[in-house]
């Protein structure tokens, strides 16, 4: 090997030389160090892409180990071939497996590069936007926010009355004026006050408020319009949670909301299941919690009391996290949210997902605008059929219970086929889906250290699934102040049972819900 390195040293000095003063041995000569010339230009563009694929792959840190090794084994010796081969008859072969390569380690670049970005965009996010509405009625003559600076503005003061008067104080220093107010603590006075147009013109109400306020005052969609909006902007906090999710239990609290577009950290919560995932023993518990269920939530002005749980995100997810700890007793580490439209957008990514349905069932036009059959077992479906999937219950005796658990069967199918090999021929497509559709406070080292850990053991999980039971009548929500609204009151015995459940996995107990007896 040395009197090859020699030979083409030597045969380098022919390479910049007039061809017409070289004799035919010359002339050989430097056609050799033509050939070897351009496969080290090539070998170079390689070790090139290969040190920003490996610098990639380093930073994201996903790989186990043993496949570490065994990758940087196999693309050192393929380097080292491409370069030694220049120099012997093998040449050709070494500067095509060159080109090869070098196009494996670009695409392979690209895609570390991408899943680095979705990341940085999902963990990312360390701010919150609460948007504060200015509402009039539907037949207001207010064009915009300047024609309506000489109303009189409502808004109660025992819901989001901080952020409400943040938004207050922004609108009086932009327009430079003094705002008339009148405040209220009850929903029903403002309501008839606005309505009868005369002491207030307008109010002022937080986005996801009046998203609750149109659900439970019917006609108040049509009454009424968003004349302008406030924006406020504030930090939030990454999970300090400091679990390593590849060897110790960890809860995580999935919220689903009715919104539309990118995601946010505010807006009721229609979807609230826990999942306790236990990683040694590979198994997983998806708690239901309706999101009717009427329990102690809080809000962001410090006020407590019986509500329903849905409410709860009107403050932010980290309100629903503390109702469900103080609901079963227990410290979750992580939330992510996901809305609809990323529901449709992530299963149509992962190229449609199984879900296994324990009811037979067509939906109504409330869950979606076209109409799907159901059948009891196995259904292939799309992002629309899965979106109706989890949102119909008026196709149900028991509704939100029995939505509950197919929202618990959709997450079943979810996650089996992305933890499956099939999503590796989707790579692209999911992440242009999550990218945007997933707010959560997990850190990027805890999804990746995640994804490292599924790579490392492929063995499938163990998904059982448990809803919680109760019954609906019809209360006063103390914290948003709404009079005789639907709720559903949780049975004790079901939270014991949950709680039951939690404990096993939590202790690494491997067990089917069907098996073990209740109450």
């Amino acid at each position: 090997m040395s009197n090859t390195f020699r030979r083409a040293r030597k045969d380098m000095h022919y390479l910049f030389r007039p061809t017409n003063e070289l004799n035919p041995k010359e002339r050989k000569r430097k056609r050799r160090a033509k050939r070897a010339a351009v496969g080290m230009f090539f070998v170079f563009i390689q070790i090139i892409l290969l040190i920003l694929f490996l610098m990639k792959i380093f930073y994201l840190d996903l790989l186990p180990m043993k496949y570490l090794l065994i990758l940087n084994g196999i693309l050192f010796l393929i380097t080292l071939y491409t370069f030694l081969s220049q120099f012997t008859r093998a040449h050709m072969i070494g500067k095509l497996l060159s080109i090869i390569m070098s196009v494996v380690l670009l695409v392979g670049f690209l895609y570390t590069a991408k899943l680095a970005d979705t990341l940085g965009v999902i963990t990312g996010r360390t701010t919150k936007t609460d948007i504060i509405d200015i509402m009039v009625l539907k037949d207001d003559p207010a064009a915009s926010l300047n024609d309506a600076l000489q109303y009189s503005f409502g808004y109660n003061t025992t819901v989001n009355s901080a952020i409400v008067s943040k938004a207050i104080g922004e609108i009086e220093t932009e327009k430079n004026t003094s705002l008339k107010t009148k405040t209220y603590t009850k929903w029903d006075d403002l309501l008839n006050d606005l309505y009868a147009n005369k002491t207030i013109q307008a109010f002022v109400v937080h986005d996801s408020v009046r998203s609750t306020l149109a659900e439970e005052y019917p006609g108040f969609e049509d009454n009424t319009r968003i004349l302008d909006t406030v924006k406020i902007t504030t930090e939030v906090n990454l999970s300090a949670s400091d679990k390593k999710v590849n060897e110790e239990p960890f809860i995580v609290y999935l919220s689903g909301n009715d919104g539309e577009g990118q995601v946010s950290s505010i807006g009721r919560s229609d979807v609230n299941i826990l999942a306790v995932i236990n990683p040694k023993t590979r198994q997983v518990l998806l708690v239901s919690t309706p999101r009717d269920a009427f329990i102690t939530i809080s809000n962001s002005d410090g006020k407590s009391g019986l509500d329903k749980l849905t409410h709860a995100g009107n403050a932010g997810i980290e309100y629903s996290v503390s109702a469900l700890e103080n609901l079963y007793g227990l410290t979750i580490d992580y939330y992510l949210k996901l809305n609809f439209t990323g529901c449709i957008e992530i299963v149509d990514a992962l190229g449609g997902i199984t879900i296994n349905s324990d009811v037979d069932f067509t939906n109504g036009y409330e869950a979606a605008p076209e109409s799907y059959h159901f059948h009891v077992g196995e259904n292939s479906c799309n992002g629309e059929q899965t979106l109706a999937f989890v949102r119909e219950r008026k196709a149900f005796r028991d509704g939100d219970f029995q939505r509950g658990r197919n929202q618990e069967a959709a997450i079943k199918g979810i996650i089996n086929k992305a933890t499956s090999p099939a999503i590796l021929t989707n790579y692209n497509s999911v992440l242009d889906a999550v990218s945007n559709m997933i707010f959560t406070n997990m850190s990027t080292a805890t999804i990746t250290s995640l994804i490292r850990g599924q790579l490392s053991n492929p063995k499938s999980w163990n998904i059982q699934s448990y809803t919680i039971d109760g019954k609906t009548d019809t209360k006063d929500c103390t914290v948003y102040n709404l009079h005789n609204v639907s709720v559903v009151i949780p049975d004790p015995d079901s939270i014991d049972t949950a709680k039951t459940f939690i404990q096993k996995t939590i202790a690494g107990e491997s067990y089917d819900v069907d098996d073990v007896p209740t109450p």
